[in-house]
Parts: structure tokens; C-alpha cells; sequence
């Protein structure tokens, strides 16, 4: 297996696992048109009717969609890092 049937085989899973959650979620069915706006899972905030018509099944606003996109992706925020830094001092500074 060469890299281009690696990169087919990772595609394939995603794409299979996307309309897995889509299906599980009932969106399916509905349809984008049907979109109602519901709270976020996060925030409590409203997700706007565009956004549910857009990704269907959203349970985040945009926010705090990009939030935890961020947070996965191994970025923070100037005020997290200074906070995680400061704990990481704290920590060195206990076992040294």
C-alpha cells in the first residue's frame, strides 16, 4: 500500500464517518430547510438557523466551534498560554 491508497483510505473513512454522525443525528430526514435554532452544547447560546443550514447537526455555535477547533488543533489563546506556562513553572519548580 503506497501513499496515495493511505490518503484514498483516510478519505474514504472520513466521508463514511461523517454521514454515520449525520444519519445518527436524524438530520438526514429532516433536511436543511427544516433547520430550527437550538442552544449550543457550550455556551447555551442560540445556534443561528444559517449555521444549522449550512452543518446540519451543529451542536455549537460558531464560537465555540472555532474554540474547540483550536483547542484540538493544539492552539491557544495569548491568555492560555501564558496561563499553561505559568503552571508548567509551578510544576518544574515543585520537583526540582
Amino acid at each position: 500500500m503506497d501513499i496515495a491508497d493511505m490518503a484514498d483510505k483516510f478519505i474514504e473513512d472520513q466521508v463514511l464517518t461523517s454521514v454515520m454522525r449525520i444519519r445518527a443525528q436524524g438530520c438526514v430526514s429532516e433536511g436543511p430547510a427544516v433547520a430550527k435554532e437550538k442552544a449550543c452544547e457550550a455556551c447555551g447560546g442560540l445556534i443561528p438557523k444559517a449555521r444549522l443550514k449550512i452543518v446540519p447537526g451543529s451542536t455549537h455555535c460558531i464560537q465555540c466551534a472555532t474554540k474547540q477547533e483550536r483547542e484540538r488543533a493544539g492552539l491557544f489563546a495569548q491568555r492560555d498560554r501564558r496561563r499553561i506556562n505559568g503552571e508548567l513553572d509551578d510544576f518544574l519548580l515543585i520537583i526540582s
